[in-house]
């Protein structure tokens, strides 16, 4: 991994990171979005249950990986963050317009048939930072965490975890957790990467 950020304070380093994708250009953001859609295409197979994210902020777009999926006879699934609870349902994309906001976040969110994460083949999950190990820091939030406290009871089972992220959001060492879960691949504008 290229990029080394000496920086312990979880709160630091998600500044950090944040300034540095915020510097990315349109072009650069464009180009990235194609390179991860190209570089990914080995896990979006027909019939395969993918799970992806709507990017916010700026996150890494997934709009041609989404496409490319649909095109391919795969099925998309959409986090969706139930009331009182911090583990994400997985909502499978139709053609009919479905949208809402969600009431606390203001995030999009799609209305379908839901499944839980253990029941996906592929998920590419957001993260804000990752490091060489595998190990991604997210917004804070504890979503994901939540979502694959599974992973450490059965680090082999489903879904395969690809992370998503820009090149300047790999760093040496994120802070760790005892909960934290190892991604099993990365993505980004440079490449495929296997941790597992």
């Amino acid at each position: 991994m290229t990029t080394n950020h000496p920086v312990a304070d979880k709160q630091a380093l998600r500044r950090q990171v944040r300034r540095a994708r915020m510097a990315l250009t349109p072009q650069q953001r464009a180009a990235a979005m194609r390179a991860v859609a190209r570089y990914a295409s080995r896990f979006l197979r027909r019939g395969k249950r993918i799970g992806a994210y709507l990017a916010a902020g700026s996150e890494l777009d997934l709009d041609v990986l989404i496409s490319t999926v649909l095109w391919r006879g795969g099925d998309i699934y959409l986090p969706q963050i139930p009331a009182g609870s911090r583990r994400l349902w997985f909502s499978r994309l139709g053609g009919e317009r479905r949208w809402y906001r969600h009431p606390r976040y203001g995030i999009a969110e799609y209305d379908g048939p839901c499944l839980r994460a253990e029941k996906l083949d592929v998920l590419f999950v957001p993260l804000l930072a990752v490091d060489a190990q595998g190990y991604r820091m997210g917004q804070g939030g504890g979503f994901y965490d939540s979502t694959l406290a599974f992973r450490q009871r059965h680090p082999q089972r489903r879904p395969l975890l690809v992370g998503v992220a820009y090149d300047c959001q790999r760093v040496a060492r994120v802070p760790r957790e005892p909960w934290d879960v190892q991604l099993d691949y990365l993505v980004t504008e440079s490449g495929l990467y296997r941790f597992r």
